[in-house]
């Protein structure tokens, strides 16, 4: 069964490899073109463009298929049997959904009908979602709307950010696509209207869960407003991974990993400081500098505690060493 991988970032590079190590025959891999990363801005390729490379298989990139007739002309001829698609990065046409024989299979990171789009792993943790997961289905024209064949559910823990969960959900789509390909290769000489029966796909709408949608994440997105509750701001950090910052004189500073800084368990004497914060401080405003602890700073309802942070300029590091290199201070404010 010959196979084109359609791919950008690592999460989708981990599961060319898996299908690759697992004997299946990927005959192409198609990503987005270089782009300029790093403080150098010299072109970079996709990780999945690498790991092609790595693999010896051939890579086609395209800054948009829909317009790009070579790279269509060039797929036609390949013959695949199968196209898998893992966070490749833009929206496949009619004309390339309906060329190969098997069909046109994504893994989407989300529980379908939720978080459809390109950020859903995001805005599963910044909305502060139960649990999250994987859907293999059947593409169609729709923004992933396809009827399902296979998913697998995982809790977010309240430790989860953007890498770690990302890290764990890439293994579970490589699994289920490799379930899945065995299904499909099953289903050679049916329709498609067969060979989703065959494959019990289910209609999104027999699914649990109302259709969203999850945004690219914009650079303004990244910007954290203190005037939101801790978790709010907490949930957004860990989303968006290692990118969220604020601002201090006029410097940006990455703020990497924080928690709230009491629980509703702790002692009266604890609630006390807690309440006498929320009267006296105002959101974004330095309420202590500890050495063993790190920085406290209050939001719209309890302080939260930063542990590490990065400072521009500077390799990220504890909110203590930060506090020094910032020249930061009690009753100081972030944000500004």
């Amino acid at each position: 069964m010959k196979i084109v991988f359609w791919g950008t970032p690592k999460y989708a590079a981990e599961n060319l490899k898996t299908i690759v190590k697992a004997g299946h025959e990927v005959i192409a891999v198609v990503t987005q073109p270089d782009r300029k990363r790093g403080r150098g801005n010299n072109l970079s390729p996709s990780p999945v463009k690498e790991a092609a490379i790595d693999l010896s298989i051939p890579v086609y990139a395209t800054h948009s298929i829909s317009k790009d007739q070579k790279t269509k002309e060039t797929l036609i001829n390949l013959k695949a049997d199968v196209y898998l698609v893992v966070a490749f990065g833009q929206i496949l046409p009619k004309e390339i959904l309906d060329q190969p024989k098997l069909g046109c299979w994504n893994s989407h990171a989300s529980l379908l009908p939720v978080w459809r789009g390109a950020a859903p792993i995001q805005w599963s943790i910044i909305n502060d979602d139960a649990k999250t997961g994987i859907c293999i289905m059947s593409m169609e024209e729709g923004l992933d709307t396809g009827p399902v064949i296979e998913q697998e559910s995982t809790v977010i823990k309240d430790s989860d950010n953007l890498e770690i969960l990302t890290n764990r959900l890439s293994k579970m789509s490589s699994k289920l696509l490799l379930r899945s390909l065995e299904k499909i290769e099953l289903t050679k000489g049916l329709n498609k209207s067969s060979r989703l029966k065959q494959l019990n796909a289910i209609d999104q709408a027999n699914l649990k869960g109302s259709p969203s949608y999850a945004r690219q994440i914009t650079k303004e997105d990244n910007l954290i407003n203190w005037n939101q509750d801790a978790r709010k701001i907490i949930k957004t950090i860990q989303g968006l991974y290692p990118n969220a910052y604020t601002f201090y004189n006029a410097k940006r500073i990455k703020i990497l990993e924080v928690s709230i800084s009491f629980d509703n368990n702790q002692s009266k004497e604890c609630q006390d400081i807690k309440n006498q914060s929320k009267t006296n401080s105002i959101p974004g405003e330095i309420i202590m500098i500890n050495k063993q602890i790190g920085i406290k700073i209050m939001t719209n309802d309890y302080p939260i505690l930063i542990k590490y942070a990065q400072l521009e300029g500077k390799k990220a590091t504890d909110s203590y060493t930060l506090s020094i290199q910032s020249n930061l201070s009690i009753n100081d404010k972030l944000g500004s």
